[in-house]
């Protein structure tokens, strides 16, 4: 019967000598539990495992001090080669709880090796054994969940100057190019003005202008767009409005710009006053009818109503356009995406409707929209009537 002195060496001397078969038997282990293994090199699968199994010697000659039976701070030889290891599968790819079964399936295979000639192993030893492997793993995940978070911290940094670099970038291309394009609305206002203008230089005049209009909301869009991926939301300034207000001066608006389309309009013809930020419901009120008048034929009626509660406004645009296809219409408020596929992509980004419906809820609203053949598409804007500046923005 050997001692528990004599067979810590016993069992060193084995770990040393058959090394090799420990790794083979680890190896057809780990390769038969983890897929993830098998696509990996076998030097690179094995790592330092070779160095692991003799600090493993090692800490059974020399045999564990109390602090380590009882789980201090004290370091073990096997640390530093653990914290390799967990480096080196970090950078493979692999799955942390992969590098939690690879500790395990090394002492399982320990303890079928030395159970083969010693049947009656030594507590202290077994200890010795059970400490250094787990100890190794902790240091493994450790380090493994150190790598990832590096990672991490890198990638959102990087994100950032990312962002900042997309906002600057953005700011300084948008506002180099609004400034030209006002001047062309300003001076196509200006000469549309000059008395008995001619017809052949009203209609080009005309086209000029609704250009330059267009691409002032186009850039707009895309200014609202990044503020959004920036900072999580639009801001809006809420502060006393009226709704029918900006309806009449909306509709007024759209109707000057399409003289051949009607609108109906149908609601009661009252003050609906809340707290609104009035310049972003009038760009969501405009969203809505250009899209009207965009989709659906040039004779049909847009029909606009409103109505109200002691808690709420609700105003709904609808066209008689092609039906927005059912499988359609969870995407239609995501950006860069459009109502029509079919329609000419470079009249628009895809993020009017997005920006409209971020605009609803950062008033704790809502737009939705329904559409069918029968029914025609409709879109509701609702808005709660009172909005506190610290919840709006």
């Amino acid at each position: 019967m050997l001692t528990r002195s004599q067979q810590a060496h016993v069992l060193a001397e084995r770990l040393e000598r058959d090394r090799q078969a420990i790794i083979d038997r680890w190896l057809n282990r780990v390769q038969a539990r983890r897929l993830a293994g098998r696509s990996m090199p076998t030097p690179e699968l094995v790592d330092n495992l070779p160095a692991f199994l003799d600090q493993l010697a090692a800490a059974l000659r020399r045999g564990a001090s109390d602090d380590e039976r009882a789980g201090g701070d004290a370091p073990t030889p096997t640390t530093q080669e653990a914290r390799e290891h967990g480096t080196q599968r970090y950078r493979h790819g692999l799955d942390i709880r992969a590098v939690v079964d690879e500790y395990a399936s090394l002492l399982d295979v320990l303890f079928d090796l030395f159970a083969e000639t010693e049947p009656s192993l030594d507590v202290d030893n077994s200890r010795v054994l059970v400490h250094a492997v787990s100890t190794g793993l902790a240091a493994a995940v450790d380090q493994f969940s150190r790598e990832r978070e590096a990672d991490v911290e890198a990638a959102q940094e990087a994100l950032l100057k990312a962002r900042e670099y997309e906002r600057q970038l953005i700011g300084v291309v948008s506002h180099d190019l609004r400034n030209p394009l006002a001047v062309i609305v300003h001076c196509a206002e200006l000469i549309h003005r000059t008395p008995h203008l001619a017809g052949s230089v009203c209609r080009p005049l005309g086209r000029l202008r609704s250009s330059a209009e267009r691409a002032l909301r186009l850039i707009g869009d895309l200014l609202d767009f990044t503020q959004e991926r920036n900072q999580g939301r639009i801001p809006v300034k809420p502060a006393a409005a009226d709704l029918r207000l900006l309806l009449r001066q909306v509709i007024d608006e759209a109707t000057l710009i399409h003289p051949c389309r009607a609108v109906e309009r149908a609601g009661p013809d009252v003050r609906m006053l809340g707290w609104w930020d009035p310049d972003r419901i009038a760009q969501v009120l405009t969203n809505l009818l250009d899209n009207a008048f965009k989709f659906s034929p040039p004779d049909s009626v847009v029909r606009v109503a409103w109505d109200m509660t002691d808690d709420e406004a609700k105003v709904s645009v609808h066209n008689w356009g092609d039906p927005i296809p059912p499988e359609r219409l969870g995407s239609v408020f995501e950006p860069f995406q459009r109502a029509d596929p079919d329609a000419n992509a470079r009249v628009s980004l895809g993020l009017g409707l997005h920006i409209s419906r971020q605009i609803a809820l950062a008033h704790r609203g809502n737009l939705t929209v329904e559409s069918s053949a029968e029914a025609g598409t409709c879109f509701t804007l609702t808005l709660p009537r009172s909005c506190s500046r610290g919840e709006a923005g």
